[in-house]
């Protein structure tokens, strides 16, 4: 993720989706285990916390976007304000 260096929210942002990144991985290794065992309980379980995960991340990539674009852009498209002279 493109980031501004120096910005704590960037930062944060960051931070969050890197983390929920990592969860994402690890319930995607737990399904495909559970689903190799044919756990049809623990299936459901782990694909509706995987959704919910991959929601997460989505909404953690929009947070930073529009950050992006009201903090650092000026919303305009101009250059970002921390490179503005």
């Amino acid at each position: 993720m493109d980031i501004i260096r120096g910005c704590a929210e960037c930062k944060r942002i960051t931070d969050a989706y890197e983390s929920e990144t990592m969860s994402w991985f690890r319930l995607e290794g737990h399904l495909r285990i559970a689903e190799h065992g044919r756990y049809k309980s623990a299936i459901d379980r782990i694909a509706t916390e995987l959704d919910a995960a991959t929601r997460r991340r989505t909404e953690l990539r929009l947070e930073l976007k529009r950050h992006k674009q009201t903090e650092h852009f000026g919303g305009s498209g101009a250059a970002p304000l921390t490179m503005r002279a």
